[in-house]
């Protein structure tokens, strides 16, 4: 189900900075489109913030008067081809950045989907492989918009879509490729007679007797451009998808079709101004959209540069990634010592590792093209490694567990998962649980005006503090967010009375303030803090690509507690209904009304609770 807000900004980003290529500026693209006048002060702001998303009618404004001031006939698809030249990913390019290649950018697309609308899904049917008859490598994929979306609405977001995925191995520096979109969902009589893109030529398309008409465009003559078929499946890696295969349609083959759809083939090409309305050999009204992409491949000099910018950048891209997500102020001089020098002990078990697998797989696969001194020399050092291998593997896969666990939970806890062979988060589950957000109130201020010595030596022992607090109520210590914690309860340890122990903890902390504020007030500021607490539904697990994941918690219920901590006062602890339903019996709240939290139809009512 695509919910209200279904589009990342990022689009608008895209679009933006294609028009500003063409004319210079954008100017007036966003004028006159609804956004959150109360925590943006422009439209330029809100939609160029690639954290946000909008709505599709948004999305389809912008696109559509995009179009209009540029003045180009294919703008659709020039726009979305030009995310590569014009460097339009945001903070996804470091992603790219460690893949090995376009194959990589293909076989990641359902994650950058996810990522960038909630409209459709994407599948990779046919997973990126050279084919030998074309001397081009062939991938094959599916575009299937959610069951509530109109997938009419969406045919300028087509080509769009399209441009994106031809400008993929533009990205190496390759020829975009060629996309075959042989299978399409439209209705014809919907899509030609109300598109606004097809209404000035009047084409009036009507399906009867099952024949698909139209008018001609040029002399306005009605003339037959397809008919009814049954298009029948294909099993494809042991999934039956619908890919172009077809009988002729009939009432009697309607009576015993089984798997078969019923779909309209195109039957001549009906050509305007040397725009193609419909091509010969398409196929309308079927389940989804089903392309077929091709694409040079990377010549051996190409894959080997590639291979070594890869291992050159990986470790870069990730640090970018890891500070991108947990980052101190920009003022902050230092970061915290203990997250220092975890991070550099599993770098260097990184390239220790990365080293091992070049000897055991990079120099395997390039054997046949090295000199016999080196082949000898590989095969020398594979013999004299494999054990050596095996054995530096499974420490290292023991210390990554370990590393990962201890960045998380208190001792006690690591200790106990480690003990029964468990993965942390391995696979996303949706639990009741609880979440708690705290942040320090005016810090900004206090970094403006005290030396970055001084304000780590404070961030140290107040991060101390409450991670202490964190583990005596064996809370999941997540994210470090400058000044602010993010924590949970409720996994990996199960717990019945995760919402009392977020309150008791909130409770300490509060408490804790009070007896740290001493050493602030040396410098001229108070030490306060605001804590927000929800409990509910949300995913929990590791989260992420392939190259980055991350054992966290999201969905709207985390929303709500971040929503809760940006409103609470210095020294308030500010929790949901849900939460206090949980807690009434030992805690005393006062009620602060209710709030509205984006992604939520309901207002949320609010207690403050009482501390001391």
């Amino acid at each position: 189900m695509s919910r209200f807000d279904c589009i990342s900004n990022r689009h608008a980003r895209i679009i933006a900075g294609y028009v500003t290529s063409k004319l210079g500026h954008y100017e007036s693209l966003f004028e006159g489109l609804p956004y959150p006048t109360a925590q943006y002060p422009s439209p330029d702001d809100f939609f160029l913030d690639e954290d946000e998303w909008t709505t599709y009618e948004n999305f389809q404004n912008i696109l559509r008067k995009a179009k209009e001031l540029v003045g180009e006939r294919w703008f659709y698809f020039n726009c979305g081809a030009s995310l590569a030249a014009l460097e339009a990913l945001g903070r996804l390019r470091y992603f790219v950045r460690v893949f090995s290649g376009p194959g990589d950018g293909f076989k990641r697309l359902p994650f950058f989907n996810r990522n960038l609308n909630d409209t459709k899904d994407i599948d990779i049917i046919v997973p990126p492989a050279f084919d030998k008859s074309s001397g081009k490598v062939r991938t094959l994929l599916r575009v299937k918009y959610h069951d509530d979306f109109d997938v009419h609405r969406a045919y300028i977001d087509d080509p769009y879509l399209r441009g994106i995925l031809c400008a993929i191995p533009t990205i190496w520096g390759l020829k975009p490729a060629t996309i075959r979109q042989p299978l399409v969902p439209y209705d014809p009589e919907i899509l030609f007679n109300e598109e606004p893109e097809f209404t000035s030529y009047n084409l009036d398309v009507r399906i009867r007797a099952d024949l698909l008409t139209m008018k001609d465009p040029h002399n306005g003559q009605r003339q037959i451009v397809g008919k009814k078929i049954l298009i029948s499946p294909e099993l494809i890696n042991g999934d039956k998808v619908f890919l172009g295969k077809y009988s002729e349609f009939s009432k009697d083959a309607m009576r015993d079709r089984g798997d078969k759809r019923e779909a309209i083939l195109i039957t001549r090409t009906v050509q305007v101004d040397n725009r193609i309305l419909i091509k010969a050999g398409d196929i309308f009204k079927a389940p989804y959209f089903i392309l077929r992409v091709l694409y040079d491949r990377p010549s051996f000099q190409e894959r080997l540069s590639q291979v070594l910018r890869v291992n050159r950048d990986s470790q870069e891209s990730g640090e970018e990634l890891i500070e991108t997500i947990n980052q101190l102020r920009e003022t902050i001089g230092a970061r915290n010592r203990a997250y220092q020098a975890l991070e550099k002990a599993n770098a260097e078990l990184r390239e220790a590792k990365i080293r091992v697998e070049e000897y055991a797989e990079t120099l395997e696969q390039k054997v046949e093209e090295r000199t016999s001194e080196l082949r000898k020399a590989k095969e020398e050092v594979t013999r004299f490694n494999r054990d050596l291998k095996s054995t530096v593997d499974k420490q290292v896969k023991e210390l990554e567990r370990y590393n990962a666990l201890r960045r998380y939970l208190s001792p006690k806890l690591t200790e106990k998962i480690l003990s029964t062979g468990d993965i942390l988060g391995a696979e996303t589950q949706r639990k009741m649980m609880t979440v708690l957000f705290s942040d320090i109130r005016n810090f900004s201020a206090i970094t403006d005006s005290m030396e970055p010595e001084e304000v780590f030596e404070l961030l140290d022992k107040y991060l101390s503090e409450m991670t202490r607090i964190v583990h005596q109520y064996d809370g999941t210590l997540n994210k470090i967010l400058g000044d602010g914690l993010l924590v949970f309860l409720g996994d990996p340890i199960v717990m019945d009375d995760h919402a009392r122990r977020a309150v008791m903890m909130a409770i300490d902390m509060q408490k804790a303030v009070v007896e740290l504020r001493h050493d602030w007030l040396q410098y001229g500021y108070e030490l306060a803090i605001g804590i927000g607490i929800n409990t509910g539904y949300m995913n929990v697990g590791n989260i992420g690509s392939e190259s980055h994941k991350d054992y966290t918690v999201i969905g709207n219920q985390v929303n709500v507690a971040s929503r809760l901590v940006a409103l609470a006062k210095p020294g308030q602890i500010l929790i949901s209904q849900r939460t206090y339903s949980r807690v009434r019996d030992f805690v005393s709240v006062k009620s602060e009304g209710e709030i509205k939290v984006k992604g939520m139809h309901n207002p949320v009512p609010t207690y403050s609770v009482e501390v001391f």
